[in-house]
């Protein structure tokens, strides 16, 4: 079963933010917020944070799970909103939130979609500007962080997606959290999100088949959904099948055209038109497919380097 709309999905776990950009509650004696999300959703957490009556001074740790622009945009404004909360993120991850050129290019894309939701003047209100995005502390393989009330929480390092990209296990909840290292559902558990190896696919599979290995009965995705009951464990199970199918397609369409810009341009319309993210133009998509598709292509021996 999917589970798409913000609310409580279980006894200390909430939806929060909106179908495209989720980020998720996680309550103990203390809490913790799972994602950074975007700017855009601000509005939308003000709001909820009174309809589900969270209690904010709870909340102690927000976990960036990688440094992209759809994932560490709301940081600012949660901050501002949640005095002492600490951010946690991998080392790579906060490498890459300290240059001031990712900073800028994460408000740019951040500013573009408030414009496009018609936030612009909650951008001023809630103050919604992205100066910096800082790591307060470090997390990573075998990091465990007690949250009281059986809620530990469990770090496990996913590069591929991203190299900075960490997902959360929380034992109790027989929930993990993926963030983008592996594709979510896009409205249905038979309709999956193109595979994103932004950084390297052999890493991407491997981190993959790594949290197939959990006995899990909530999957939270960043986009689209939480998956929950049986068809948790399914998903990523599925996921990494339809991956394997989704290189043959990539080498194949290479070999038939010996292509790359040809294959890159195919896919980026193709992903844009399945997975539905209002914020993804041509523009946005043609860098992140040619890494993709490159990163596939090198995995499969097609290219050198």
């Amino acid at each position: 079963m999917l589970i798409s709309e913000p609310g409580k999905i279980t006894e200390g776990l909430y939806l929060l933010g909106a179908k495209h950009n989720i980020i998720y509650l996680i309550e103990g004696e203390e809490s913790m917020l799972i994602g950074g999300g975007m700017s855009w959703v601000a509005p939308r957490l003000e709001q909820q944070f009174t309809q589900f009556d969270i209690d904010l001074q709870k909340i102690k740790y927000l976990v960036i799970q990688h440094a992209h622009f759809d994932h560490c945009g709301a940081v600012p404004y949660l901050k501002r909103k949640i005095p002492g909360l600490k951010v946690l993120g991998t080392e790579a991850a906060r490498g890459t939130l300290s240059k001031e050129k990712v900073i800028s290019y994460i408000e740019a894309i951040n500013r573009m979609m408030v414009d496009f939701y018609g936030y612009s003047r909650e951008y001023d209100e809630l103050q919604l500007r992205i100066y910096d995005i800082g790591v307060d502390e470090i997390v990573g393989d075998n990091t465990v962080i007690d949250l009281g009330q059986g809620m530990d929480i469990h770090f496990i390092e996913t590069p591929g997606h991203s190299p900075c990209a960490v997902a959360v296990h929380i034992p109790w909840l027989k929930a993990i959290f993926p963030t983008d290292s592996a594709p979510c559902p896009v409205g249905s558990l038979d309709n999956l999100a193109r595979p994103s190896p932004q950084f390297d696919f052999a890493l991407y599979m491997a981190s993959l088949k790594k949290l197939m290995g959990y006995d899990i009965e909530v999957c939270g995705f960043d986009h689209y959904a939480a998956v929950v009951g049986e068809d948790a464990k399914k998903v990523l199970q599925n996921a990494y099948g339809y991956c394997r199918e989704y290189e043959k397609r990539i080498v194949g369409l290479y070999r038939e055209t010996g292509d790359l810009e040809s294959v890159t341009r195919l896919i980026a319309r193709e992903t844009i038109a399945s997975d539905k993210f209002d914020f993804i133009t041509e523009e946005l998509m043609l860098p992140i497919s040619r890494a993709e598709v490159h990163n596939i292509l090198k995995a499969a021996g097609a290219i050198d380097s």
